[in-house]
């Protein structure tokens, strides 16, 4: 498995890890996105940037669940934009959304397509664990570049330190970042916080931080 200097795997590795598994994950989802906890966050969210122009970012967006969630449920009107490594996971949420939501296939830290201070909502779920501190960093600088003022960042994050076993299922390499490293950085780039909670997520058998922050002014 190829790795960065960092020991983490490559986004190529990761990127076709998530081609093959593409189909699975979003099966998984189909079942996975009745947990309470999503719709409690996206409820929060659409009062949050109810009176917040901009569309809504998902990156990575996965099989595109949280999204249709939101489009179904909250905001039929509000544009939506889905992000991924994957071509594969890219082209499900396409399918899942159709004219809904644009998507494109790009590293997270990247939005050149995005202008600044054009977006309403930034959502995360769970991509950081393939990113070392630097590169979490550097998603997050992005992400303030394109949110507009009160904008909102929405993150979901494995807690803890050392790398995340996957088993028997992939030699894949990524790591768990503390959330107490995650709010330092958000801080620093001018972010509020606005809740920050921890859960032990039974499935994988570890804690999962949630963070919701604005953008300051």
């Amino acid at each position: 498995m190829a790795k960065d200097p960092s020991g983490i795997s490559t986004t190529g590795a990761v990127r076709e890890m998530y081609d093959t598994t593409a189909e699975s994950y979003s099966s998984m989802m189909d079942t996975a996105i009745d947990d309470p906890m999503y719709a409690d966050i996206l409820r929060r969210l659409q009062s949050r940037i109810e009176n917040i122009p901009g569309m809504i970012v998902d990156a990575p967006c996965g099989s595109g669940h949280l999204l249709s969630m939101y489009h179904e449920n909250y905001d039929p009107e509000r544009p939506l934009l889905g992000v991924d490594l994957s071509p594969q996971m890219v082209e499900i949420t396409q399918r899942r959304l159709g004219a809904a939501a644009a998507t494109a296939v790009c590293d997270i830290r990247q939005l050149e397509m995005l202008a600044d201070r054009s977006v309403a909502a930034v959502i995360s779920h769970f991509g950081f664990h393939h990113l070392d501190l630097d590169g979490v960093r550097d998603a997050c600088k992005e992400w303030h570049r394109v949110l507009v003022y009160g904008g909102q960042l929405i993150l979901g994050v494995w807690e803890g330190t050392g790398a995340i076993d996957y088993g028997e299922h992939s030699d894949l390499v990524a790591v768990m970042h503390k959330s107490g490293d995650l709010q330092n950085i958000l801080a620093d780039i001018g972010f509020d916080e606005l809740m920050c909670e921890i859960e032990f997520d039974e499935d994988m058998a570890m804690d999962a931080v949630y963070i919701e922050a604005s953008k300051n002014p």
